[in-house]
């Protein structure tokens, strides 16, 4: 257990390092930032946070690491270090658009209930990734090179953990692709944020996706 005292004055430094991450004026001071709050978070053990970070360490876009600070302010005020705080779900993104991961990333950081832990840019790498982090929710391309979406639901549904939210330009609700993603176990089948010229078709893409992922958590 940590010291009350020395776990107050950790959540002060995080806080402020979060807020110095969130007005980083340029990439190289946002990685700055990131590397020090992690080598904060593995002091004290905290293995959410240090997750979260480890997982932003490749993050190449700015506005990514900085819509992340908040939600790393979040997971440091828990009460019990080192343990995943109840409200805190794992997240792996499978995707083979790097364009894709990272606007799911954002996403899912507006909404504190997720956090990402992984990436995976094939099915194959997928599955590998899914048994190594064991996360709570993956979100699931279809076409993919070397294993699509659908033969990683084949294999994810005889022993894999957690839910998966298919999200894919080949998914819309309705369609064959949605209907057998949904046979073979998937929770939800949603389209993909294709509006990175529209920010209102994105925000309704995102919304979607953050409410087929919330969905899919519920017990």
């Amino acid at each position: 257990m940590t010291d009350p005292e020395l776990l107050a004055a950790f959540q002060e430094e995080f806080a402020a390092g979060c807020a110095a991450l969130a007005a980083a004026p340029d990439l190289t001071a946002a990685r700055r930032h990131v590397a020090q709050l992690l080598a904060m978070a593995e002091a004290l053990e905290m293995a959410p946070l240090s997750a979260a970070l480890s997982a932003l360490e490749g993050e190449e876009a700015l506005e990514a690491l900085r819509a992340a600070a908040p939600v790393l302010a979040a997971l440091a005020s828990g009460d019990a270090p080192g343990d995943s705080p109840d409200t805190t779900a794992r997240v792996l993104i499978v995707d083979d658009s790097a364009t894709i991961r990272r606007l799911l990333r954002e996403i899912l950081a507006t909404d504190p209930l997720f956090t990402v832990v992984g990436e995976a840019m094939d099915g194959r790498a997928g599955l590998a990734e899914l048994a190594r982090l064991r996360p709570d929710l993956t979100l699931l391309d279809l076409e993919m090179p070397v294993l699509d979406g659908m033969g990683f639901l084949a294999e994810w549904a005889l022993a894999g953990p957690g839910e998966v939210v298919v999200v894919s330009s080949a998914a819309h609700p309705g369609s064959p692709a949605a209907l057998e993603a949904l046979r073979r176990g998937a929770r939800a089948a949603v389209a993909k944020p294709s509006g990175a010229l529209s920010p209102d078709l994105a925000a309704r893409s995102g919304e979607a996706i953050l409410r087929a992922a919330r969905a899919a958590l519920e017990r």
